[in-house]
């Protein structure tokens, strides 16, 4: 390994306790996890009208943040963006977190998780005409090659993490448009159904990538005692910026798309019914709005905390955005045939939060947290700290000392 990195010492009593609040929070979840094992989805929200819930939530959540950390890595690794160089190993090792958070959340809502290695088996005991086995592979294949690419980095080839990087980043832009073909592409759903999805859900892998490694860089660096850049920062801020932009452009083009269409009642339905405030309050406020007012303001661009205000904003919304997608958009009953359908199938739907699938979600979220900042005590993804102020004065003392010695040394 290279020494241009270290790992946290982790020694403090705030890690300690922060560690174990992450733990206890975690074994809450998996506490849920086993009750829904034992007792089956009834104990989630989801139902025969809305079939996807929580779990499918975070795992197209997770999976955004995931590839567009990994892209991240890429200005370093890839393109030779040097003032990256110091977060460029968390946002690899933040990647690889991620996507095991997305596969775990997929495995839990199968019901029956043991049988998760099915998902990805190519050809063998799968269809591979359907968009959920080509994803399956997908993963599997983006988790190994986040592997080897962190441990390319560790080993400090430079040429093999560039050639490395490039796959990875090209791996990571199929990951999540394929998660987005999921949606796009299943015909029977009007809210879903369209060729941009794809685009969509990677330019929100971009937006809520850049948002959350702003955000886990900040913490870590101050709270780490290291020094934080103001440049990088604001650097990433405008990064930010362009990719709110380009995603609020596909997003009004998608939503334009479905109301041309004849079938125009789900997309009203969303925009209008009693699920809209989730889109204008969230996705659009504050996912679009707020970090836009915040990051085009000369005064608040420059400053640290608005920067990170901004990112928080963006990774809230860009989760109501998932949510927004999943839950309401799978509320609007289904045209099996024409004319009116009577009873439960052409009603909207309702998706109540049960405690189970609430804590459930938390937990794993908290699992991730956990395996993050242990990752930051055994592993060399932090630039070196600042030496400490006694050893600096030791330094400076000692090469005075060594200097009156020399001056001696010459008037002799």
């Amino acid at each position: 390994m290279t020494t241009d990195f270290v790992a946290l010492e982790g020694k403090t009593r705030g890690y300690r306790f922060f560690a174990a609040v992450l733990g206890v929070i975690a074994l809450a979840g998996f506490i849920s996890f086993i009750i829904s094992y034992i007792q089956g989805h009834q104990v989630f929200g989801s139902n025969n009208v809305i079939p996807w819930g929580m779990p499918i939530v975070l795992t197209i959540y997770l999976i955004g943040l995931s590839a567009g950390s990994l892209i991240l890595s890429s200005l370093t690794y890839v393109f030779g963006r040097e003032e990256y160089r110091p977060i460029a190993r968390m946002a690899v090792f933040l990647a690889i977190v991620l996507i095991f958070g997305a596969m775990l959340s997929i495995a839990i809502d199968l019901g029956r998780p043991e049988k998760f290695w099915r998902l990805f088996m190519f050809f063998y005991m799968n269809n591979m005409s359907s968009m959920f086995a080509i994803n399956g592979i997908l993963y599997g294949g983006y988790f190994i090659i986040s592997l080897v690419y962190l441990g390319i980095i560790f080993a400090g080839n430079h040429r093999a993490s560039r050639i490395t990087g490039i796959i990875a980043v090209g791996w990571a832009v199929l990951v999540h448009m394929g998660t987005g073909a999921i949606f796009g592409f299943i015909a029977a759903r009007e809210a879903w159904f369209s060729p941009i999805k794809p685009l969509e859900f990677l330019a929100a892998a971009l937006t809520s990538g850049v948002a959350l490694l702003i955000v886990a860089v900040t913490l870590t660096l101050a709270l780490s005692g290291r020094e934080l850049k103001k440049e990088m920062v604001a650097s990433l801020g405008r990064l930010l910026i362009y990719f709110i932009i380009i995603l609020l452009v596909l997003i009004i083009v998608d939503k334009l798309t479905h109301l041309y269409s004849p079938h125009r009642e789900a997309t009203l339905y969303l925009l209008t019914g009693q699920y809209s405030w989730i889109f204008w309050g969230f996705q659009i406020g504050l996912g679009v709005v707020i970090p836009l007012a915040v990051l085009f303001n000369p005064r608040l661009n420059k400053t640290i905390g608005w920067v990170v205000t901004a990112a928080v904003s963006v990774v809230i919304g860009i989760f109501f955005e998932r949510y927004y997608l999943v839950i309401p958009g799978a509320a609007y009953p289904m045209q099996y045939y024409p004319g009116k359908i009577e009873g439960v199938w052409g009603s909207t739907g309702s998706f109540p939060l049960t405690p189970v699938e609430m804590v459930l979600s938390v937990g794993i979220i908290a699992f991730l947290a956990l395996i993050f900042i242990l990752g930051l005590k055994y592993l060399e993804l932090l630039p070196p700290g600042e030496p400490a102020k006694e050893e600096v004065k030791e330094s400076v003392a000692e090469a005075g000392e060594a200097n009156n010695t020399a001056k001696t040394s010459e008037g002799q």
